[in-house]
């Protein structure tokens, strides 16, 4: 697979201390990054129709933190989850390398100008070979 950018996924948790839900950052080096960007018009009025497809191999690097299904990673404690990292719908990713632990959607929103918003995502590392394993991921 051809690579030609690095991602910052951020995943979702409750932080309870500070009764908030915050975002946590994981470096990913190494990604297929394909954007695309329309406007669209209805009612006299022009909207923004922007849509990603990121491919992140499975041996990217990941800065030493591993994939965890969404619900194996919901359950992990508040130590344990800092060691990997997940898809689901509803996570954000920044475009290049973010130098953010944590931080919240607002924050990320005001900081960056391409903040995605996965809405779906594949995992193909049940067929082909090794060196074709990827997650697939849209976003917009």
């Amino acid at each position: 697979m051809i690579t030609n950018s690095d991602i910052t996924v951020f995943n979702k948790r409750y932080d309870k201390a500070e009764r908030t839900e915050r975002l946590y950052g994981t470096k990913i080096q190494g990604v297929s990054f394909y954007s695309r960007k329309a406007v669209s018009s209805a009612d006299n009025q022009l909207s923004q129709n922007d849509s990603y497809t990121i491919r992140i191999p499975a041996n990217a690097d990941t800065d030493g933190k591993q994939y965890i299904e969404q619900q194996a990673y919901s359950s992990l404690n508040d130590e344990e989850f800092k060691q990997f990292w997940t898809l689901q719908p509803g996570t954000i990713i920044v475009a290049g390398l973010v130098d953010l632990e944590t931080t919240t959607e607002v924050e990320l929103q005001k900081a960056y100008p391409e903040v995605i918003v996965v809405k779906n995502y594949t995992d193909n590392r049940s067929r082909g070979s090794e060196s074709m394993w990827h997650w697939r991921v849209g976003g917009e």
